[in-house]
C-alpha cells in the first residue's frame, strides 16, 4: 500500500511551499501514524515544513501519546522552536483533559512526587549500561524559510558505570572505532548527570525551586501530572561547561526552568525538561536545554525506573549543538567488575 505514503509526501510537499497551519500539521502527523509511516521518514518530511503558527507544548505531547516516534517528536520541537516568533495556534487541545485537581490534591500529589525524587538515587542498585550518543550540529540560515537540517558530527559509545551513587563515563568507541581518549576530551558538547543528579538539583530544599501544577497530559498513554519549576541562579547547582579537556573547560552556574512529568499512579518522575536561564553574557554558550525520559528497565532480575533517552541542546552565536542519547544494555554491577573514580 504505497498510495497513502505517496499522498502524505505530496501533501507535505504542497504544504512546504507555503506556511502550514498547526491544524494541518496535526492532520499530517495523525495520517502518518494511521498509515504506519516510518518514524525517520515522517521526521524528515516534517523538517521541510514552515509553520505559520506556533504549536503549544500540549499539542506535541498529545501527538507523541498518539504514536509519534522519538525522531518525529524531536522534529516537532524543532518546528516549535523555529516558529517561536509566530502567533500562537488557536487549535484547542486534541483531547479534553480531565478536570484539574484541587489545590489540596495538587499539594498531596506533589509531596509524594518530591519524596520519591529525593529518594530516587538511594534506591538504585549498582549497575553498568551503554550509552549511544549521536551528536549533531546546525548552522542557522537567517535567509531560509525552512528549518535547516541537523548534520551528524559523530556517534559515541560510552560505558556508564553507576556504583555507590557515583557515575563514571568511559568512552569506548567513536564512529564504531576504538576510542583513544577520554569522554570529556572528545570535543564538542558532552552531557552527564542523567542518573538522579538532575532530580536532586531540582528538588533539594537548598535549591529553593518553585513548583506550580500546570496540566495533565498522557505520557506513553498513562495519565501524567505536569508541574512547572524554576530554580534561580543564586540557589542553583546547575553547571554548563564547554572546552576540549577537563582542565581547560570553562564552566558557569546557571538558573533553570522547565517541567517535570510524574505518573499519576506511581508518583514517579518520568520526564524532566529544562532550559537554562541567567547565563552570563560573556559565556560562549547563549542557550541550553535538555530533556530526560525515564522508563522501567530490568537490572539483575529487578524492574527499576531508569533513564531511557535524553536530549541536550546548546547554542552559540554561530552554531547549535544537539546530543541524542539512548541508554541500553543495563546489567548488574557484579563482584567481578572493577572501577575507580576520579576525585
Amino acid at each position: 500500500m504505497r498510495f497513502p505514503l505517496a499522498l502524505l509526501v505530496a501533501t507535505i510537499a504542497l504544504a512546504a511551499s507555503t506556511e502550514t497551519s498547526v491544524e494541518t500539521l496535526i492532520a499530517t502527523v495523525r495520517s502518518a501514524i494511521q498509515h504506519h509511516t516510518a518514524d525517520k521518514s515522517l521526521a524528515g518530511n516534517l523538517r521541510k515544513l514552515t509553520l505559520a503558527e506556533h504549536p503549544d507544548l500540549r499539542t506535541i505531547e498529545e501527538l507523541e501519546s498518539e504514536g509519534a516516534g522519538p525522531e518525529s517528536v524531536a522534529a516537532l520541537y524543532d518546528l516549535s522552536e523555529f516558529s517561536a516568533d509566530s502567533k500562537p495556534a488557536a487549535t484547542a487541545p486534541l483531547k479534553p483533559p480531565p478536570p484539574a485537581p484541587t489545590i489540596d490534591e495538587q499539594r498531596a500529589a506533589f509531596r509524594e512526587i518530591s519524596r520519591n525524587a529525593l529518594h530516587y538515587t538511594a534506591g538504585l542498585p549498582d549497575f553498568i549500561c551503554t550509552e549511544s550518543i549521536h551528536r549533531f550540529t546546525l548552522t542557522p540560515d537567517r535567509f531560509s524559510l525552512t528549518y535547516p537540517p541537523w548534520k551528524q558530527k559523530d556517534a559515541l559509545t560510552v560505558k556508564l558505570t553507576y556504583f555507590g551513587n557515583h557515575e563514571k563515563y568511559e568512552l569506548t568507541h567513536i564512529n564504531g572505532h576504538a576510542a583513544g581518549r577520554g569522554y570529556e576530551s572528545s570535543g564538542g558538547a558532552v552531557s552527564e548527570g542523567d542518573f538522579g543528579s538532575m532530580l536532586l538539583e531540582i528538588f533539594v530544599p537548598e535549591s529553593e525551586t518553585k513548583f506550580l501544577w500546570d496540566h495533565y497530559t498522557l505520557l506513553r498513554k498513562r495519565l501524567t501530572h505536569v508541574y512547572s519549576y524554576r530554580t534561580l541562579q543564586e540557589h542553583s547547582h546547575f553547571k554548563i561547561s564547554i572546552g576540549a579537556t577537563p582542565d581547560g573547560r570553562n564552566t558557569v552556574i546557571a538558573g533553570r526552568h522547565g517541567f517535570i512529568y510524574a505518573d499519576a499512579e506511581t508518583r514517579m518522575v518520568m520526564r524532566i525538561t529544562g532550559e537554562a536561564e541567567s547565563i552570563p553574557t560573556n559565556f560562549p554558550i547563549t542557550a541550553q536545554s535538555n530533556m530526560v525520559d525515564y522508563d522501567m528497565a530490568e537490572v539483575g532480575g529487578r524492574r527499576i525506573l531508569l533513564p531511557l533517552r535524553a536530549e541536550q541542546r546548546m547554542k552559540t552565536p554561530q552554531l547549535q549543538y544537539k546530543n541524542v542519547v539512548d541508554f541500553h544494555d543495563y546489567r548488574k554491577f557484579t563482584a567481578e567488575s572493577s572501577i575507580s573514580f576520579d576525585k
